[in-house]
């Protein structure tokens, strides 16, 4: 444990992907934590993670301007290309072996979407730290305003779950409940139905997406690939019908309603790169813990040469120049 640590410790410090704002020293025995470099993540969820193990390691890099979908200071460390936002740092930190957990916050996917990129598991609810989240309403780029939720991101499941039950008591339950979903998954009891064009305009997404979580206890979705194929940022979209056609390349679909909707939403990576199941509830005890339950049914999925390649930490410090 403390051989690992020093080796993260020792990335956190070199800095490599440009992610990390600021490197504490936590206890060589914490699960090592970073957070998103915003305001709007209150002191008292750290603190109360602190009582279970969690340490805080570092203070991430976010994207530069106003909460953007993309950052275009940060790369994509699988893809090379920018990274999605606007948790991109935490998201990139976590990915990279430097943290177990990271913490970031949510107002149109900058949880989701980040996480999904980099095939880490991504998780935002409304109910963390739901009486303490705070900084101002801004409308994003469609017009519409919903206070950001706070999320999680990890490599591994059990160390997401133990946030998730952490900080808001909650772990799965006896039953899924009634689950919807737009096609048949392997192991997941489900109704499948016809579900909105997940590329629609957020206006029309939201409302339809709070009336079908209305109906059920989950709904499932595969996600992505999230930005891998375009450039997913309403700013760029914005100008004509090709920068729009680029954008909807970039596969951002219902991770982008999601916390304008109210729901609680856990991204689990599949095997493609950028692609994930979303599961979707409304923000009650109960559905979470259904919610948490379905999940059971996806394998914990990890591709060997990536993580050969990557959380061998040691690679960072091979064949370095000595001076004699």
């Amino acid at each position: 444990m403390k051989e690992t640590y020093e080796l993260q410790h020792r990335v956190a410090l070199l800095n490599p992907y440009g992610s990390v704002v600021r490197v504490l020293e936590p206890s060589p025995d914490s699960i090592l934590t970073g957070i998103k470099n915003t305001a709007t993540i209150p002191n008292s969820l750290m603190h109360k993670l602190e009582k279970y193990g969690f340490g805080l390691h570092t203070i991430d890099k976010k994207s530069q301007l106003a909460g953007r979908a993309v950052d275009t200071q940060l790369i994509n460390p699988i893809s090379g290309h920018v990274m999605s936002g606007s948790s991109s740092g935490t998201a990139v930190n976590v990915f990279a072996g430097i943290n177990d957990l990271g913490i970031g916050n949510d107002g149109g996917g900058s949880v989701l979407a980040p996480a999904i990129s980099v095939n880490i598991y991504g998780f935002i609810s409304k109910l963390i730290e739901k009486d303490r989240v705070c900084g101002p309403l801004k409308p994003n780029t469609d017009g519409m305003t919903a206070p950001s939720s706070i999320g999680f991101m990890a490599r591994r499941r059990e160390i997401l779950l133990k946030a998730i039950s952490c900080s808001i008591g909650i772990e799965a339950g006896a039953h899924c409940g009634k689950v919807l979903s737009d096609q048949e998954y392997e192991g997941l009891e489900s109704e499948v139905v016809s579900v909105m064009d997940p590329l629609a305009p957020r206006s029309e997404l939201v409302p339809y997406l709070r009336e079908q979580l209305s109906k059920c206890d989950v709904m499932v979705v595969t996600e992505g690939p999230i930005d891998l194929e375009g450039f997913g940022d309403s700013l760029f979209g914005h100008f004509d019908e090709r920068t729009r056609e680029i954008q909807k390349k970039s596969c951002k679909g219902y991770v982008r309603v999601c916390n304008i909707a109210g729901a609680t939403a856990l991204a689990i990576p599949q095997k493609g790169l950028g692609m994930a199941v979303l599961l979707m509830c409304e923000s009650v005890p109960e559905k979470i813990a259904c919610m948490l339950e379905a999940a059971e049914s996806f394998p914990e999925i990890h591709d060997e040469l990536i993580e050969r390649y990557f959380l061998n930490l040691n690679n960072y410090f091979l064949d370095e120049y000595q001076i004699d």
